[in-house]
């Protein structure tokens, strides 16, 4: 073999190389921005969870929420708030803020953005 021919070899195995670990690395990229980005879209599975932890620890007695049933009056209303943002949401479910409890200590923190994800999600 010729010197390029064996370095037309070695780019090619190069190439193949480099394209196969990008092709790994785009799924890869993509699901931690999936889990980091609060705009990407909840898994059914998800939904029910964060639908479930709303019901289970009563968010509906004071948070109107028509996706889990939430008719309550005495905190905000989360249907129809296109501010709420899974940031504040986190924050204020796990510090509380006036006549709202915090939650920090009670629920575990993937339990309190998963909820907060389903508010922001489930909001209409």
């Amino acid at each position: 073999m010729d010197h390029n021919t064996v370095k037309n070899a070695v780019r090619g195995k190069a190439g193949i190389a480099a394209l196969a670990l990008a092709m790994i690395a785009i799924p890869a990229t993509s699901a931690f921005a999936t889990a980091e980005d609060p705009t990407a879209a909840l898994s059914t599975e998800q939904m029910e969870q964060g639908r479930q932890l709303f019901s289970d620890w009563s968010c509906g007695a004071c948070h109107s929420l028509a996706d889990a049933g939430g008719v309550g009056h005495i905190g905000p209303s989360f249907d129809g708030d296109s501010n709420l943002t899974v940031d504040f949401a986190v924050g204020r479910i796990t510090d509380g803020q006036g006549a709202m409890p915090g939650f920090g200590g009670q629920l575990t923190d993937e339990e309190i953005h998963l909820l907060a994800q389903y508010i922001v999600h489930a909001k209409k």
